[in-house]
């Protein structure tokens, strides 16, 4: 066996879950949850976050009271040349997430700007210069219906999911706004978002001490992003060591009225991770994680089964994961780096 693999076990994924739905939560709260001593929780988590197997990352993309701009985008090469493109990419403040992948496109990135122009300027001065590109086609994401920091382990209990979230079981889930509908984000708490894209669960003293803000100030403005959903907190663990080790993207066709239908029954489904409405030839986009190969023909029946109007039109496997929502990982999907996700910057300053 893997000594990697080995080395997680239950607890620490029952950790990871509980994070996921409270990522700032003490660890007196969460070992009260767990019932698992706090400090031993804390030890735990200092081993994984150091090893790389697991993290809690901040994002906060807006421009004011704008929703950034988001687009996936295909990338064909030269043959041999994807993974000397795919370096030079990875390192990209606004490629928030990349992939090797089968099908008809050598790598698959997801890429976040503040507006259409700074796509372009991307896309045409930066993606398309780097040597061995030989083509791109690009899908605008014109809706959000279930961001990845959405997905779950499956570890805990629903009464432990009801401690942590404070639902009851007869209260009704909390309504998830959608990325536009967000808050504004003033452009004076961006060094505070970026400051939690490695580590989202700095201390508030630490956060105050690198931004010379006081404590209060420090507390205030979080509360107020976290409120507003400008600011979104995604807890992850690396995905061959959770269970869930294949990432899979599908392309499909849905009728324009049964959009909003479609979007909540596939984000129903336990394997569903994202699920967007794009522009292009293929109308809604679904990426997945499975706990196999095989269960990716499970996933699309499934799909095809609840969902009669949705068809398929394309399907992908990712070969290696090499960035998902700015961290850098290894092919077993540990973090290697965190690349600060200042998209505002210029993509192309000698253009």
């Amino acid at each position: 066996m893997n000594s990697a693999i080995s080395s997680i076990d239950d607890t620490d994924r029952a950790l990871v879950h509980a994070l996921q739905l409270a990522p700032r939560a003490s660890w007196e709260r969460l070992g009260s949850v767990l019932g698992t001593r706090p400090d031993t929780l804390a030890r735990r988590w200092e081993r994984m976050t150091s090893a790389g197997e697991a993290w809690i990352s901040g994002l906060g993309l807006r421009t004011g009271t704008r929703a950034p701009c988001m687009a996936w985008v295909e990338v064909l090469c030269e043959a041999g040349s994807s993974p000397a493109v795919g370096s030079a990419l990875v390192r990209d403040a606004h490629t928030m997430g990349l992939e090797h992948t089968t099908g008809g496109r050598d790598l698959l990135v997801f890429v976040a700007v503040p507006d259409l122009h700074t796509l372009y300027r991307y896309l045409y001065f930066r993606v398309q210069r780097i040597p061995g590109v030989t083509g791109t086609r690009s899908s605008m994401v014109t809706a959000v219906h279930t961001a990845p920091d959405r997905w779950r382990l499956d570890q805990l209990t629903p009464a432990q999911t009801d401690l942590l979230t404070g639902r009851t079981r007869r209260a009704a889930a909390p309504v998830i706004p959608a990325v536009g509908s967000a808050a504004a984000m003033p452009e004076e708490d961006r060094p505070l978002v970026l400051a939690l894209a490695a580590d989202a669960r700095r201390s508030v003293a630490s956060l105050a001490r690198e931004s010379g803000m006081s404590e209060s100030t420090v507390r205030r403005r979080l509360g107020r992003l976290e409120a507003g959903q400008s600011l979104r907190y995604s807890c992850a663990m690396a995905s061959g060591l959770s269970g869930w080790p294949v990432a899979a993207t599908l392309w499909a066709e849905v009728p324009e009225y049964e959009v909003a239908g479609c979007a909540a029954v596939a984000s129903g489904l336990r394997e569903t991770r994202t699920c967007m409405s794009v522009s292009g030839p293929w109308n809604f986009m679904i990426s997945a994680r499975l706990r196999s190969i095989e269960g990716l023909s499970r996933y699309t029946a499934d799909l095809s089964r609840r969902l009669p109007g949705l068809r398929i039109t394309d399907t992908a496997v990712a070969l290696h994961v090499r960035k998902s929502e700015a961290q850098e990982l290894d092919q077993l999907g540990r973090r290697l780096r965190t690349v600060r996700p200042d998209i505002w910057q210029d993509p192309a300053p000698d253009a």
